[in-house]
């Protein structure tokens, strides 16, 4: 039940994050969840004819894993370090489904160190599948590991009020405890904790002001 309802709000994650993501040349919240739906159609191409993205790299346990990445980007309402006003929510699945990191952290629109206030793994299938971390089910904390955002650009205008940006980031050294519930089933040697050795992210890109356009695109199709 556990596992169902994270990978359930993890989806919920990728879709707000995909919007967030789309053509810079739409004009309305609207025509952005149009693109959503076209782009969805296009993934479920067969895998010969896709262009498979992995943006994300991480080390675990030597191997390196390359995964996919999309970002969510609000103003941080907890107001948990001063001057670092965003809180970026990293989403980066495997292609096949069975692995998906998440990072969540803090930042300003400029390159620099900043504070990582959650993270969480989970990789295999059930019934044998790991799961780490848990920051979907609690609030975000601030942390002693830390990101090093090493780009980040201004990509002019959005045409809806904000900019967009592109950033590219690296990290190293994170732990992630097993949840709770793993290791309560006693038919399971699940591991303790997980590192991530190290990790990086490149180009991946937001807009800086997503909450004013999704209420935009809220308050137009009520008005529908």
């Amino acid at each position: 039940m556990k596992n169902k309802l994270f990978l359930s709000v993890t989806a919920s994650v990728l879709l707000f994050a995909c919007n967030n993501s789309k053509n810079e040349n739409s004009t309305t919240g609207n025509e952005r969840v149009k693109s959503a739906a076209t782009d969805q159609t296009a993934t479920n191409k067969p895998e010969s004819m896709a262009t498979v993205s992995t943006p994300t790299k991480i080390v675990v346990e030597g191997k390196e894993i390359n995964l996919g990445g999309s970002l969510l980007v609000q103003k941080d309402k907890y107001k948990l370090r001063p001057g670092n006003d965003y809180m970026v929510l990293l989403t980066a699945p495997s292609s096949a489904g069975h692995e998906i990191f998440v990072l969540n952290f803090l930042m300003a629109l400029k390159t620099g160190t900043y504070p990582i206030v959650g993270m969480s793994y989970n990789r295999g299938q059930s019934p044998h599948n790991e799961m780490y971390g848990g920051i979907l089910g609690g609030e975000p904390k601030l942390t002693n590991y830390k990101v090093n955002i090493t780009e980040c650009k201004d990509l002019g205008s959005n045409n809806m009020g904000g900019h967009r940006w592109s950033i590219s980031g690296e990290f190293s050294e994170l732990t992630i405890a097993a949840m709770g519930i793993m290791l309560m089933d006693k038919t399971k040697n699940h591991p303790k904790e997980i590192k991530i050795e190290k990790g990086s992210f490149s180009n991946l890109t937001f807009d800086d002001n997503w909450e004013e356009m999704l209420k935009g695109a809220t308050a137009k199709m009520k008005n529908k």
